[in-house]
Parts: structure tokens; C-alpha cells; sequence
């Protein structure tokens, strides 16, 4: 399958099947080739998967690469459960989860589609793994229609299905047998099944990271002069699927929410900049309940909390230092001093201390990272936030620390607090990553006051 983003050559993916009495074995690679500033960001995914002959999920090897950055998780089901090991140069983590033996991997789940029967106006509903992030989504699907197509000079009934999984839309095209022929979304992805010679030419020059911040922007109906220092603002989200998706927070309010005529949710929402006065903020460690320790102070593949690189830095920082918002106020210009913003992903925390450059993402990995090892609760949001050069709201992340009360700064700007055009739309990096693109390529703002 050849990938483009609105017809430009993006990359291509490509599945093997081998079926034998034993078990099925799937073997997918999906490559995107792209580059920022002249850096080479390309992606690689890699997944050999093991299934019973009845579509059970044995166990599954996934290899993920980012600009030589490698990921790997493997993970085998065991007594009703995904027991899996994750690992990185970097970090390392055995874990599980409890599993139902009717989920499916993502890798896999239309085989379970095909396999059930393919009928014009049936709707249907898979339980999805997604391995890369070891969590399970509903995909909720209808067979809108039956056509004619060629596939190797010949001509066959195709199926046209359209599906849904965590608000993320997309259409396929596919045969009795199962041979897709091609998937498009709405936000002008497609994939094209092409000769291999074809799919795998990926031409000269590479797809420019750039186009996906033109892609995302939303402009308001007039621009915002000195955004930077906004300290409130009221606006209307609009174009959202469902009526409860914008988070509430001590800067965030939801004043109210209606259903529009097309069946869309808009939302008014209420921002303030404003620090909250406390007397004296918590000492740190900071003291907060066992259950929310993992969350926010732990570890995970890109905020590696324990590495030494990382404690060591998080250490001097913190030297001489007991007033846990005095010490997140100094991490924060650390990381803006010390990181050149670039528009790069730089992966992961310690990516980003050695390499010193990144965009949003990579400032605050590094700022979590360091923050948590000190023992200052840290959240990471991800949202929109207004770009004077681009003249709308483009997608961002940035921090929140607990400090007896919570309060959000921006290592990527270099702002204590941050300003008011800053949207949170999810938080914490392991929150359901679908979430965010109920909103991309979806909302509109006004801007009201």
C-alpha cells in the first residue's frame, strides 16, 4: 500500500499472511519517510504477530523507530492477561494487563471483520489492542455499500466499510477474501494498494514534517495581538462529536455545551491566566496518595524518570532548594535556556537533554522527567495554544506540576504561567492517545471575548 497525506507520497505499509493448520502468522511494516530542517525524521514500524487458527492472539513482537531511536515491546497472552515487556536504550518495563480473549490486535482486526461475514448495512464492533501503547479501544464499524473493482486484471466484489475507533474515522475498501484496495480518513490520508515497486518509490524529496502544522492550524475569525500575554479569554469550541470531551482545571472552565443542527457539540469555554495565591507552596518530595504515584511521578518510555542522566540534572537543580514551586520555576527556565527549539521530535527525556533541541513535545519530556525525579507531581497536556506566526491554534504540549495546588508552565516558551490561549485538551502522556483526534481537523474556534 502506497501512503499519501493529501497526495503528496508519504510512505508505504505493507502485510504478509502465512496460514498454516497451527496458527496465523501476520507480518506488517509500515514506513513514513520525513524530514524537518533538513533532519531526518522518518518512522518505522514492524510487527510479526502470532494468531490461533481461530483468531486468538498468541503473542506479538512490535519494533518501533524513530531517527535511529528504537522501541521494542514484546507481549504474549497468560491466563487472561497481556503480559508484555517494553524496552528502550533508555528504559526498561515488564507489566500487564487483563485481556479478553475476544480482542483483537490492531495488526489483525480485519480478519476478524472479513471472518464474520461482509453484508451490506451490517454494523458491527471489534475490542482493539493497540500495541504501541498496550491499551484496548473499542472499533465500531458499518458495511456501507458493495462495487465493482479490478484487482489483478480481474473484476471483484469489493465492500466499502466505514469504521470508527476512539472518534478517529476512516473508509476501506475490501474484498471477500480480505485484500484492502484502499483506506482513506477525512483528514486526507489515503493508502492505495500498488504494485510493490510503485508503493515503495517515495520520489526525491521527503514529505516536510511543516505540512502537518498547516494541516492542524484553526484559525479564529480575527487574529490575537500579544498573545503571549493574554491572561483571559472566552471562546466557542464547535465541531465536536460528543458533548463532554473538553477537560474542567483550575484555568479551564466549560461554561456551557449544546447540540448543534448537524449532530456536532460546541462547547463555551472560559480561560484564566491567573496564578492562584497560596501562602507557601508544598515542600518537596510532595506528598501525594499512593494510587496517583505511577501517574505522576513514574516513568515511562519517553519521561525516563530514573535514568541517571536525568537524576543527576534533577539534582543540581534542586540543590539547596525545599519550596517545590520555586524548583519547578527553575526547571522550566533550565529547559528553555538549555533547548533550542527546532522543529524536531527528539523522542524522548533524555533524547532531549543530550541532544539539546526538540519542539513542544521534547521540552516537556525533559521538563517531566526531571520535575518527577525531584518528586514534584507532573502532568503533560496536550492541547492548542495560539501561534502569532501562523495567525490561529495549533496543537502543543506543556506541563502541570502539583505544588499543593496545580499550575501550568510552558518550557517550550519559557513562561511560568501560562497564557490564556492555551487549551488543554488531554493530559498525561498515557492518557487514550485517540482522544486528541477527536478534535484535529474537526473544531473550529470563535473567539467571543
Amino acid at each position: 500500500m502506497g501512503t499519501y497525506l493529501q497526495d503528496k507520497k508519504l510512505g508505504f505499509s505493507y502485510v504478509k499472511f502465512k496460514i498454516d493448520a497451527r496458527e496465523i502468522v501476520v507480518n506488517v511494516k509500515v514506513y513514513f519517510r520525513m524530514t524537518s530542517e533538513g533532519v531526518d525524521q522518518s518512522t518505522t514500524f514492524t510487527q510479526e504477530t502470532h494468531l490461533t487458527p481461530d483468531l486468538k492472539l498468541k503473542h506479538f513482537v512490535l519494533v518501533q523507530g524513530l531517527m535511529g531511536h528504537r522501541q521494542k515491546v514484546q507481549a504474549k497472552v497468560k491466563e487472561g492477561r497481556l503480559e508484555f515487556y517494553v524496552t528502550s536504550p533508555d528504559f526498561k518495563k515488564k507489566d500487564s494487563m487483563p485481556f479478553p480473549l475476544t480482542t483483537a490486535p490492531s495488526a489483525t482486526y480485519l480478519l476478524n471483520i472479513v471472518r464474520s461475514g461482509l453484508t451490506v448495512g451490517k454494523k458491527g464492533e471489534v475490542s482493539v489492542l493497540v500495541e504501541p501503547f498496550q491499551m484496548i479501544a473499542d472499533l465500531t464499524y458499518k458495511i456501507l455499500r458493495k462495487e465493482k473493482a479490478e484487482l489483478e486484471g480481474k473484476q471483484v466484489d469489493i465492500y466499502v466499510v466505514k469504521q470508527n475507533m476512539g472518534g478517529v474515522e476512516s473508509t476501506f475498501w475490501v474484498t471477500e477474501s480480505g485484500v484492502i484496495l484502499r483506506e482513506e480518513s477525512p483528514q486526507g490520508f489515503k493508502s492505495i494498494r500498488e504494485p510493490e515497486a510503485v508503493a515503495t518509490d517515495l520520489g526525491e524529496e521527503a514529505f516536510p514534517v511543516s505540512r502537518f502544522i498547516t494541516l492542524s492550524l484553526i484559525r479564529p475569525q480575527h487574529e490575537i495581538h500579544k498573545s503571549r500575554d493574554l491572561e483571559k479569554i472566552k471562546l466557542i469550541i464547535s465541531g465536536m462529536r460528543s458533548s463532554g470531551l473538553i477537560p474542567r482545571d483550575h484555568r479551564q472552565k466549560v461554561l456551557t455545551t449544546k447540540k448543534l443542527s448537524n449532530g456536532r457539540y460546541a462547547s463555551t469555554v472560559m480561560i484564566e491566566s491567573k496564578l492562584p495565591a497560596f501562602e507557601e507552596a508544598a515542600r518537596f518530595p510532595v506528598s501525594i496518595k499512593d494510587s496517583e504515584r505511577d501517574r505522576l511521578l513514574g516513568a515511562s518510555p519517553r519521561v525516563q524518570v530514573h535514568h541517571p542522566e536525568i537524576r543527576a540534572l534533577s539534582n543540581l537543580l534542586a540543590q539547596g532548594e525545599v519550596d517545590s514551586w520555586r524548583l519547578a520555576k527553575i526547571i522550566n527556565r533550565w529547559v528553555y535556556d538549555n533547548m533550542d527549539k527546532a522543529l524536531l521530535d527528539t523522542v524522548t527525556a533524555v533524547d532531549a537533554l543530550r541532544e539539546r533541541r526538540g519542539e513542544c513535545q521534547s521540552h516537556t519530556y525533559l521538563f517531566a522527567a526531571l520535575a518527577r525525579a525531584a518528586g514534584i507531581p507532573t502532568k503533560i497536556v496536550n492541547g492548542l495554544v495560539y501561534s502569532e506566526d501562523y495567525g490561529g491554534f495549533l496543537y502543543h504540549a506543556w506541563p502541570e506540576v502539583f505544588v499543593g495546588e496545580w499550575r501550568a508552565l510552558d518550557p517550550t516558551l519559557g513562561q511560568d504561567r501560562v497564557d490564556a490561549t492555551h487549551i488543554k485538551l488531554t493530559e498525561n502522556e498515557r492518557e487514550d492517545p485517540f482522544k486528541l483526534m477527536e478534535f484535529v481537523s474537526r473544531v473550529d474556534i470563535e473567539i467571543i471575548e
